[in-house]
């Protein structure tokens, strides 16, 4: 039987089966992707924010994406959370350091994804400082009555303290210890994400001290004691080069609110012992005397920083004794041991620069704090001004507070005049009826290439040491160059130094803390706080302000403050010298003179 036409009809019958189930098949849809297309960097530190994107192909609802981190509590947060295919977000990073995975999920189906890996970064830690680093804190003991210590620290990058040195002097117990050892192994050092932390130091004559701080950087750490001791601040500087000595020119202020005394000038250094000319304004409780000629000597530092300095002081025809510490070639911190007054202040090297007016042209930021001469009654200051190269202040504005209940905002110094002699020595002059009792101001010019609030910073700049010779004000400040197209974002230090009244007390505070700046509007952050004689320690409380440039002055703005979520905010103008630094005064003080008085500064941590 021939079965070759069955097989033919059978294969025939095959194909067109195959062939229409072919013609029937439909191609399914194409996955969904996700991809992250503009990528965080690879590590951030703390608060810092990038803008990054993610793009989803083949969704055909183009539902977008939705952005999270993990680990979820601490891994940061995205502005907005969720956005369209390609749309961009800010992720801006926790308070606190880690690894963190960035995940853009499809809205559509969340199982699909892109992940990222993040770095945070902590702004500073215990192994952030090492070496040995001169310290200086000035303030009031718990009996309300004027303490200041001036020291060096050794540091060993693990959080432990391995030696030391410092002298300290405290009116209530009338206390001058000189040449004080810190013992090793005695004091700790802790430091948290945001650069804040805690320093202890065990003095074998003195009481133990407990400093708060925040980081600016390695080599700079703003500080306050934090006991209840005293309340004081001041800085924590790396030792660049101990065995330095005063040389060449130099400028100088000293004030001491116990005595109600101020002191300050330029003197000439012969680099080795002797202090062969100089020029020096003071004033005490407000009979000033001015250009005053000044000799002294001094002897070199020992392996710890710390030598001693005298002035002798012409009105009162004393000589001065300070301990002094070196922090570099050009920057020494003083505190008084011979127990005629009790003051503490800074030395500034002047190099071999030669001055003159020109030395004050262009823009300064200032700021300044003090006292009403033994009357314990404290005022602050800051402003702006612009110097024309010869004689006057063609622009400029200050605010005031002398805690009279009547704060001057922005009052206009366009007219006063200055001067600056060819060794750095010089004064301002106000104008008069525009910056309450602030009349006259010494002005001690500091070398261009120092950075007065940083002295271990490259960035220089020069500036000058300023004193109040006021007859009802006296005290002490800084005016440094003002920088143009400033930014204020990211990461700050901040201090503040000041008192405040109530209707039954008057107590004066420090703090010092960390905050984040949007850049725009917010500040928010934590500090310590000492009260001493009211609340007492308080430490991390929370810091929330807002701020608003001032179009009509450009470098000041104008800010609220809120303190631990107080219901009514500080009123306070910064005054902006460079991204890196911003100068502030409270002006917070009621029309009956109840209210707060108090300087400091914003720096950015680096």
């Amino acid at each position: 039987m021939n079965r070759r036409p069955l097989w033919i009809v059978l294969t025939f019958i095959l194909v067109v089966a195959i062939s229409g189930c072919s013609s029937s098949h439909k191609t399914p849809p194409a996955v969904i992707t996700v991809a992250i297309t503009t990528a965080p960097p690879a590590s951030l530190e703390i608060n810092a924010s990038a803008t990054i994107a993610a793009t989803v192909t083949n969704d055909t609802a183009a539902a977008g994406v939705d952005w999270t981190c993990s680990p979820a509590a601490t891994c940061g947060t995205f502005t907005p959370a969720h956005t369209a295919s390609a749309g961009t977000t800010v992720y801006t990073a926790s308070t606190t350091a880690g690894a963190v995975t960035i995940t853009a999920a499809s809205t559509t189906t969340p199982t699909i994804d892109a992940m990222a890996s993040v770095t945070v970064n902590p702004v500073a830690s215990a192994a952030s400082l090492s070496g040995t680093y001169t310290f200086y804190i000035n303030g009031w003991d718990a009996a309300d009555e004027t303490y200041s210590v001036a020291g060096s620290v050794d540091l060993d990058g693990a959080g432990n303290v391995t030696g030391g040195e410092q002298d300290y002097f405290d009116v209530d117990s009338g206390n001058i210890f000189t040449a004080d050892a810190i013992a090793a192994g005695t004091g700790a050092l802790v430091i948290g994400d945001d650069g804040r932390g805690t320093l202890t130091l065990t003095p074998t004559l003195a009481p133990p001290e407990t400093l708060s701080l925040t980081v600016v950087n390695n080599n700079h750490v703003l500080i306050i004691e934090f006991d209840a001791l005293a309340t004081s601040s001041g800085s924590l500087d790396l030792q660049t080069v101990p065995a330095s000595v005063p040389a060449n020119g130099n400028a100088f202020t000293v004030h001491d609110p116990w005595d109600g005394f101020v002191f300050g000038g330029v003197f000439t250094s012969d680099g080795s012992s002797l202090i062969t000319a100089g020029f020096a304004d003071d004033d005490q409780t407000g009979s000033a005397t001015f250009d005053n000629a000044i000799t002294g000597s001094f002897t070199a530092p020992d392996a710890s920083g710390r030598g001693t300095l005298t002035l002798l002081e012409p009105t009162f025809s004393e000589n001065l004794e300070f301990a002094y510490y070196v922090v570099g070639p050009k920057v020494f911190r003083l505190v008084e041991i011979d127990g005629n007054f009790f003051a503490a202040g800074s030395v500034y090297g002047q190099g071999t620069t030669v001055f003159s007016s020109s030395s004050l042209g262009g823009t300064f930021a200032f700021g300044q704090s003090g006292d009403e001469g033994r009357s314990f009654a404290f005022w602050a200051a800051a402003g702006q001004f612009t110097g024309d190269g010869t004689s006057a202040l063609s622009a400029g504005v200050a605010d005031v507070n002398e805690g009279d209940g009547v704060p001057v905002l922005a009052g206009d110094l366009t007219g006063s005049t200055y001067f600056v002699d060819s060794d750095g020595y010089g004064g301002i002059t106000l104008v008069g009826g525009t910056t309450g009792d602030l009349a006259l101001f010494g002005v001690y010019m500091v070398d261009p290439g120092v950075n007065i609030a940083d002295p271990n910073s490259s960035s220089g700049g020069g500036g000058a040491l300023m004193l109040d010779l006021d007859g009802g004000n006296l005290g002490a400040g800084f005016a440094v160059p003002q920088t143009s197209g400033a930014t204020f974002a990211g990461n700050y230090a901040l201090n503040q130094d000041g008192a405040y009244a109530s209707a039954t007390t008057f107590s004066e505070f420090d703090l010092v803390g960390q905050v984040f700046s949007d850049g725009s509007s917010t500040l928010t952050g934590l500090a310590d706080y000492n009260d001493l004689l009211e609340t007492g320690l308080n430490p991390g409380i929370t810091v929330a302000a807002t701020f608003a440039a001032d179009t009509t002055n450009p470098g000041r703005a104008t800010a609220q403050v809120t303190l631990n979520g107080a219901t009514t905010p500080l009123n306070v103008t910064f005054y902006q010298a460079s991204s890196d630094l911003l100068l502030h005064v409270d002006v917070d003080s009621s029309t009956t003179g109840i209210g707060t008085i108090g300087f400091g500064v914003l720096e950015q941590q680096q």
